[in-house]
């Protein structure tokens, strides 16, 4: 029979591997947490508490983030994405549906 020691270097592949193992991008769990996240967001971003983002919002609260790197072009792209019925703002409804909505170029 082998004692504890001797079944330690047995275990100890597997069980650093399941300690690495990343969760499933597309699993339940991972798609509530960027919902939350998503969510916290746009709550810290809705300035003037209406439920809708607007452009000048979302620039604002991402200077106020020391969010590097958005340029112009992204900021355009993500509101022609996000902003489903055109009226220059987004909405909760409209950000929560985006996150159940692949990316341009992404499937």
């Amino acid at each position: 029979m082998l004692g504890p020691m001797r079944l330690l270097p047995l275990f100890l592949p597997a069980a650093l591997l399941l300690s690495c193992a990343q969760p499933d991008p597309h699993s339940t769990e991972a798609h509530d947490r960027k919902r939350f996240g998503l969510l916290a967001k746009f709550d810290r971003f809705d300035y003037n508490g209406n439920g809708k983002l607007t452009r000048a919002e979302i620039e604002q609260g991402i200077r106020e983030s020391d969010v590097g790197g958005v340029n112009r072009e992204e900021l355009d792209a993500a509101m022609r994405f996000y902003d489903v019925n055109r009226d220059g703002s987004i909405s909760r409804w409209e950000a929560e549906r985006g996150l159940d909505r692949p990316l341009p170029g992404h499937s």
